[in-house]
């Protein structure tokens, strides 16, 4: 029997000229639930890695913070995970990358929820926006 294979790139496509303020913002569920996954004890990451050199060390890795959105029974849960990209962290970046956000709780065990495609457009004057 042949196995299934799902992509990994099932985060949304993020496309921006690279030098831009970026406001990331995930909201993070349960995959077969479709319940809001309770980050309220959870840290979490983003990180961003050239396409073409995934083995390699991420070309960004800022921490995420966590806050609450959506309702679940009447109460807010904390599953919205955010990042602000600034001018400095994408001015000098062109190309293809692939990010991942990273979960762990206080027990120390992690979890990705898969990883989604990043094209940054070359920025013609990075100087300006690193000022």
């Amino acid at each position: 029997m042949p196995l299934c294979k799902t992509g990994a790139y099932t985060l949304p496509t993020i496309e921006f000229v690279g030098g831009s303020t970026q406001e990331l913002v995930f909201h993070l569920y349960y995959q077969t639930a479709s319940q809001p996954f309770d980050l309220s004890t959870c840290t979490a990451n983003f990180s961003l890695i050239n396409y073409v050199n995934k083995g390699g060390t991420p070309v960004i890795s800022k921490p995420m913070t966590v806050e609450a959105a959506d309702p679940d029974g009447g109460n807010y849960i904390q599953n919205v995970a955010k990042v602000t990209l600034l001018p400095g962290d994408t001015a000098r970046l062109s190309g293809k990358y692939i990010y991942q956000i990273s979960i762990k709780d206080v027990q120390g065990a992690s979890d990705i929820p898969n990883q989604g495609i990043m094209h940054i457009t070359l920025n013609i004057d990075p100087e300006f926006v690193e000022d």
